[in-house]
């Protein structure tokens, strides 16, 4: 298993916006034949992306509210695209199951959805008015991915004070308010 820094997920995030033109996780799907399902998977796991027969799919737990669906989207596509290589080798299985090995796929995974979600410019702004935590909500997204977005922005060379948080790489598994309305937390 190959593990990434943050300049190589940058630029693959950044090479992915210039060949399809969006940023859109749904459009990304479509124009990379990523076969998107919604499942009911009783709240036992968000999401998953696997690769077999040829054919690359993400499945999202059709319980989610949209505005983490839509982040647990990129985050998969962080693994369509870093690590389809172990997703073929291990078929339908969750990446998760390697417990020594997840935890560097999923930080990846991680950094990939909020390069992919978060703009520079909206997030620098933002942060120039408002609090880490103000700055979340008002992006509507959980603390921990725009913790996440503050290391690929550092990686860029912007300086910040120390981020609250730590780049906690499950933070997806945690509750977050993922079946409430519209709402996000962690």
């Amino acid at each position: 298993m190959t593990l990434y820094n943050a300049d190589y997920i940058i630029q693959a995030v950044s090479k992915l916006i210039k060949k399809y033109g969006t940023r859109d996780p749904y459009e990304l799907c479509d124009a990379m034949h990523i076969y998107l399902y919604r499942k009911d998977m009783q709240k036992k796991l968000k999401g998953f992306f696997f690769y077999q027969s040829r054919q690359k799919s993400i499945v999202v737990d059709s319980n989610v509210n949209e505005v983490l669906e839509r982040i647990l989207i990129a985050h998969e596509l962080g693994h369509a695209v870093l690590h389809r290589e172990v997703a073929m080798m291990h078929g339908f299985q969750e990446m998760e199951m390697f417990e020594g090995s997840a935890k560097p796929m999923e930080y990846e995974a991680n950094l990939f959805a909020a390069e992919l979600l978060l703009e520079d410019d909206g997030v620098m702004e933002l942060l120039r008015e408002k609090t880490f935590f103000e700055t979340a909500m008002a992006l509507k997204v959980p603390a921990a991915l725009l913790d996440f977005k503050l290391t690929a922005l550092r990686s860029k060379g912007e300086k910040f004070s120390s981020s609250p948080l730590t780049g906690k790489a499950d933070f997806l598994k945690e509750d977050c308010g993922a079946y409430d309305e519209i709402r996000t937390g962690c």
